[in-house]
């Protein structure tokens, strides 16, 4: 049987220069249709689980985009609504570049530097 993770009091952290802890949530994947590059999300939580960040592998940047797609939120009230907004982002910029009559191409996808994926 395994061992569930175990919770973590803030106060651990209340230590001279430690900032911002959080907690890792959950990593999910997927691919757009037409590329092979899997795309990752994870989500990371406060300890208090009153907000929560994401980091991803890719940004979507189609042919006629100025840039990368990016959100303007930097935190979330939930993680499902984190993982809503960058699904939302890959999903409107993949299905306008595809409207537009552009073929999917692995060059979309701008590798982040948030992480070390």
């Amino acid at each position: 049987m395994s061992e569930q993770p175990q919770e973590v009091p803030k106060q651990v952290f209340d230590r001279p220069g430690v900032v911002n802890p959080r907690r890792f949530i959950g990593e999910y994947c997927f691919e757009l249709e037409g590329l092979s590059e899997m795309i990752r999300v994870r989500i990371f939580g406060s300890l208090d689980k009153d907000w929560f960040e994401v980091a991803q592998s890719h940004y979507l940047q189609p042919p006629g985009a100025s840039g990368p797609a990016m959100s303007e939120a930097q935190r979330y009230a939930s993680a499902e609504e984190a993982l809503n907004d960058v699904l939302e982002l890959f999903s409107r910029g993949y299905e306008e570049a595809v409207n537009a009559g552009h073929k999917p191409d692995e060059s979309w996808l701008m590798p982040s530097r948030e992480l070390d994926w």
